[in-house]
């Protein structure tokens, strides 16, 4: 995540359990819900919000657990962008998940 005045990276480990509950968390991005995605026990935990507190929408990423950090960025969503999401996932799943299974 970058803006010309904040930028971060975050080490985030994926397997099934979290790639499912991101398809799930787009079913209700696409059904005009908000979303909290993965759990700050664990590490890090993304939130969108659709409407967040400047009228658009927000990405809030917390790292609770690690350096104590939060980050909250307001986004422009292209028109589309849930289909593009979902289609990265079944990429990822396409050729990743058989790997995992190996």
């Amino acid at each position: 995540m970058a803006t010309p005045f904040v930028s971060g990276r975050l080490n985030v480990w994926l397997g099934t359990r979290k790639l499912a509950r991101w398809a799930e968390a787009l079913d209700r991005l696409d059904a005009g819900e908000d979303v909290h995605w993965m759990d700050m026990d664990r590490g890090a935990s993304v939130q969108v919000q659709l409407s967040g507190e400047r009228d658009c929408p927000e990405v809030v990423v917390e790292d609770e657990s690690g350096s104590m950090a939060t980050v909250r960025v307001p986004v422009g969503l292209p028109d589309g962008w849930i289909d593009d999401h979902r289609r990265r996932l079944r990429q990822v799943r396409d050729h990743w998940v058989p790997k995992l299974l190996e």
